[in-house]
């Protein structure tokens, strides 16, 4: 890790993306809908799950100067890429009671917030997640005053002195009150679950059943998959320990190439991301040691030049967890995770002098120079950082990054040993549009 090339461009990586985190703030194109009922355009802070459900904080395309709206203050507002948020006063879980208790649960006063919009028509689906990230649903029938939620307990149950706990689906019985005026549809509300598309799709088969020829409405698609090319180099050090001498071999920096497929929740597109990569890079690394040996005859020690010659190239496989911090223009991320490669080139070369001889030859002498002492497949942990660059050409997202791993080699032997540090520069181009 304190190779001179790993420290200055992740420390160059880390200065920028800290900056551009304090100056950057997550503006989206959107609009908003005052209580009269028009529509202002410009764009939209988009401040997380929870945090957008208790403010919208809007200003006018260009301008800096921003203003906080509150759910009572507005119908509702919505982003270009689709998501919509209605204001609405909404009834609050109530809190289980303590254990024993007998006493009645405590009511909890009604919240206005902004409840996502997950369909809607002659019945509509309210979606709101609170600050643990619990989801709460609701439905909102034409004419009514407030949004009923359907929820979903669980209950503990004792059962012959062994405690087990068990989900009590009271969102179906809800769900029965509110639709018995299509009867047609009760019997399948039995089936349900408590999960978006499942509730999506029993809302819109109500809303077809009261309003035959109703055309649900364009479902927003929850996951961003990009993919991206990348290129660079790669640059590594190899400590190489035998039971006689141990030797560290760098490689200098080589071509490095790579396609990468990603997957992300939209509302947290800048936030966590899942990656699956694969790169190709070929390195020819070298480095001269040196041992101490005794001749019985003629009855002397000498110093044996020892070279050491690893020509590797690699299919890696890196399975990376990416966080960015938010950004229109610049957006810093940090990454880690674990890399699988698999050696399509292995030829690990010694070349000893000082002892009648100079060529080169296997690493590992007799039977252990056989492929079984040699790995195919390493294991490495690696981390990095870099700066996305969203939108800057036409729509498609460029990143610089930077990227420290640490294997386990590729030999097998007892005795001996090699440990791969490798550090990564890389340029990556997303081929979609998110």
């Amino acid at each position: 890790m304190k190779k001179p090339y790993v420290v200055a461009c992740l420390g160059a990586l880390l200065s920028i993306g800290s900056t551009a985190a304090h100056a950057q703030t997550e503006f989206r194109p959107g609009y908003l809908v005052k209580t009269a009922g028009d529509t202002v355009r410009g764009e939209i802070a988009y401040r997380g799950i929870a945090k957008s459900a208790e403010r919208c904080v809007f200003r006018v395309a260009g301008e800096q100067a921003a203003t906080t709206w509150l759910p009572s203050q507005l119908k509702g507002y919505g982003l270009a890429s689709g998501e919509h948020f209605s204001s609405q006063l909404t009834p609050m879980p109530v809190p289980p009671a303590p254990a024993g208790s007998t006493a009645p649960a405590a009511s909890v006063p009604a919240r206005q917030l902004f409840l996502e919009v997950l369909t809607e028509g002659p019945a509509s689906l309210l979606n709101w997640r609170d600050e643990d990230l619990h989801e709460h649903f609701y439905v909102l029938k034409a004419g009514a005053a407030q949004p009923t939620e359907l929820v979903q307990t669980q209950l503990r149950i004792v059962d012959n002195g062994i405690a087990r706990e068990q989900l009590m689906p009271v969102y179906r019985g809800t769900l029965t009150e509110q639709f018995a005026d299509c009867p047609a549809m009760l019997l399948s509300l039995t089936k349900v679950e408590f999960k978006a598309t499942s509730l999506v799709a029993v809302v819109n088969r109500y809303n077809a059943c009261r309003q035959p020829g109703w055309v649900a409405p364009s479902a927003i698609a929850r996951n961003v998959v990009g993919i991206e090319v990348l290129a660079g180099g790669q640059a590594s050090r190899t400590q190489y320990t035998a039971p006689t001498f141990d030797v560290t071999v760098p490689a200098g920096l080589a071509p490095e190439i790579g396609v990468a497929f990603s997957l992300g929740r939209r509302v947290l597109r800048q936030r966590f991301t899942f990656r699956a990569e694969v790169h190709y890079v070929r390195q020819v690394a070298e480095a001269s040691s040196s041992q101490q040996l005794y001749l019985p005859v003629p009855d002397r020690a000498i110093v044996q030049a020892i070279d050491v010659r690893f020509v590797t190239a690699y299919l890696r496989a890196p399975m990376l967890a990416r966080y960015s911090l938010p950004g229109t223009k610049v957006r810093p991320f940090l990454e880690a995770g674990v890399s699988m490669s698999y050696a399509t080139t292995l030829d690990p070369q010694l070349r000893l002098t000082g002892n009648n001889r100079t060529d080169w030859g296997p690493l590992l002498p007799g039977q252990m120079g056989s492929r079984e002492g040699y790995r195919a497949y390493e294991f490495g942990l690696l981390a990095g950082l870099g700066v996305q660059f969203p939108g800057l050409l036409g729509g498609h997202s460029l990143a610089v990054l930077g990227r420290a791993e640490q294997s386990n080699g590729f030999l097998i032997i007892n005795g001996y040993n090699t440990s791969v540090l490798r550090g990564n520069l890389l340029i990556s181009y997303n081929l979609t549009k998110n």
